[in-house]
Formats: C-alpha cells, sequence, structure tokens
C-alpha cells in the first residue's frame, strides 16, 4: 500500500454509531480520498422464503421494502455525514444472500485501496468478536483489509507493524517489505510515530537455565534476530530505537507492546497455508485478532 485514492466501507446498520465511519473519514481526508459506503443486508422478508397459510404474500413483499427503505435511509445519512466533511462518496446498497460475497463482489468491481469493516465488543465478555464474515475476508479479500474496533484514535497513538525476518516460508519476506512499506506510508499520512515489533520463541534448552553459557547462548540468539530485523529495516530508514524485540509467547507479548505503545494500528500479514498449518496458526491469529485493543489492518504478499 502506498496510496489511498478509494476507499470501500461497510456499515453495520443495527449498530447505532459504527465506528468505521469516524475512522473513514480520518483516513480520507489525511490521504485525500473518496468514500463508497456499502450496506449489505440479506432481507428474508419475501413470499419466497415466508409460506403461511392465510397470509398473503404482500405483506412480506411491504415488509421487505420497509426494511430496504430504512437501511437506505442510514446509508443516505452516513453519505451527507461524510460529505459534510468535503469527502467525494459513493453508495451502495445490496441485498445479496451472503454478506462476506457481497462485500468481496464489490472489492472486484470498485477495486478499493482499502476495505474497511468494523468489529464489536461482545458486551458479556468485553472481547472483540471475529465473526465468519471477517474470516472470509481475511482469506479471501485480495486488497488490504482494516478491522475496526469500537474505540478512538489517540491524537498521538502509534502505527505498529508485526514482522517476522526469519520465517522459512520464502512469501514472508516479500510480505514482510510490504508490512514495513505500507505502515510507513501511513505513518507518513497520518503523522503518526511508525514502531516495528518482532517476537521470538527461544529454544526449549534455553528456558531453562543451567548456567553462563545458557544465558551466553540466548543472547546468540537474540542477536541474531536483532541483525535479521536491522537488515530488513534498514532500507525503510527506521531507527533502532523503533524496533522492539521480545522473547516468548507471541499473543501475549504482541498484545502488551500494543498497549504499552498507545498503538492506533497494527499491521499483520496474512499467508495461505495448508490446513494443518491454518489450523495452528488461525488459533494464534485468532487471539490476536481479538485481544489487541487497537484497529487491524491485514495485508497479503
Amino acid at each position: 500500500m502506498n496510496s489511498l485514492k478509494s476507499l470501500l466501507v461497510v456499515i453495520h446498520p443495527t449498530v447505532e454509531r459504527d465506528t468505521v465511519v469516524d475512522r473513514a473519514i480520518l483516513l480520507a481526508k489525511a490521504a485525500d480520498a473518496k468514500i463508497h459506503l456499502l450496506i449489505s443486508n440479506l432481507n428474508t422478508l419475501s413470499e419466497h422464503s415466508y409460506i403461511y397459510e392465510g397470509v398473503d404474500g404482500k405483506f412480506f413483499e411491504t415488509q421487505r421494502k420497509l426494511f430496504e427503505e430504512h437501511h437506505k435511509k442510514i446509508l443516505a445519512q452516513v453519505g451527507e455525514e461524510v460529505e459534510s466533511a468535503n469527502i467525494k462518496v459513493e453508495l451502495h446498497f445490496s441485498e445479496h444472500h451472503h454478506l462476506a460475497e457481497s462485500i468481496l463482489d464489490h472489492c472486484e468491481s470498485i477495486k478499493p485501496d482499502l476495505l474497511l469493516k468494523s468489529t464489536h465488543h461482545h458486551s458479556a465478555i468485553e472481547r472483540s468478536i471475529i465473526t465468519n464474515t471477517d474470516w472470509r475476508l481475511i482469506r479471501k479479500c485480495q486488497c488490504p483489509l482494516m478491522l475496526v474496533k469500537p474505540t478512538e484514535w489517540d491524537a498521538n497513538g502509534s502505527v505498529v507493524t508485526a514482522v517476522d525476518p526469519l520465517h522459512a516460508k520464502a512469501e514472508q519476506a516479500k510480505l514482510d517489505q510490504v508490512l514495513l512499506a505500507s505502515a510507513k506510508y501511513l505513518s507518513g499520512t497520518l503523522g503518526a510515530p511508525l514502531k516495528v515489533f518482532h517476537s521470538f520463541f527461544p529454544f526449549v534448552s534455553t528456558l531453562f537455565p543451567m548456567g553462563g553459557e545458557t544465558v551466553e547462548h540466548l543472547e546468540r540468539i537474540r542477536g541474531h534476530h536483532m541483525d535479521k530485523m536491522q537488515s530488513l529495516t534498514a532500507e525503510f530508514d527506521i531507527p533502532e530505537d523503533a524496533i522492539h524485540l521480545s522473547e516468548g509467547d507471541l499473543v501475549h507479548n504482541l498484545v502488551t507492546y500494543v498497549e504499552d505503545s498507545n498503538t492506533n494500528l497494527l499491521v499483520m500479514g496474512a499467508l495461505s497455508r495448508n490446513f494443518l498449518e491454518r489450523a495452528i496458526v488461525g488459533n494464534t491469529a485468532e487471539k490476536i485478532l481479538e485481544d489487541c485493543p487497537c484497529d487491524i489492518l491485514v495485508l497479503k504478499p
């Protein structure tokens, strides 16, 4: 990502105030981008879906039209808000039978530089709920995807990207370049500090220190990872004090760092994996997506 000229924003019609609108306006103003607003809401009230004895099919058609009018009114109101911020806007309404497919279809036709969709906290457990729609978009959407949390951005908040320069897959090297380039662009566009995060897990033997030699071995591992990090970030002119290297559990360390770094946006990558890898890595990704308090931008090579 090196420009933002077109944003596709998915509006949740049942949320009183969708934070994704605020985020889209902020980004569009910073990058001088156009916003495409989409409400895609399956309406099941049709004479084909419901057959009740003694009930005229026209009743369900009337109800369907009322729902459609209601959602189009919401769409128009949000459109007026965007226009009042001197941002070009285009409205899109869909009754596709599958939300994710509707979004993907619009991505294909509009070809936005960024897709924005909100995630919401469950009131009982205070966690973000990553829906099946979100996961399908993460897997299938070819454009950058920003999952927006129901929080406000801090005026002094940072942009953090998580990289993995020692990953065995060659695609990761390309992905790390994409992550750093995109994070740097967003950092400059938003006027936010850029920080780079990497976490490694030491060998099992180093988890049970038995003397100075083991400590030295751990330091050599850490030094190797830091060398790789500095080599990776060198071409992006990222200062050493903006690089954070940690060891241990990735999810815990990353979430803690994001909280301590006053992060507005976490930039992370997604790779295509086989079934077994998807089961393992997917569990880690799910924890990151749900536990991170900030917005998350998902990119692919």
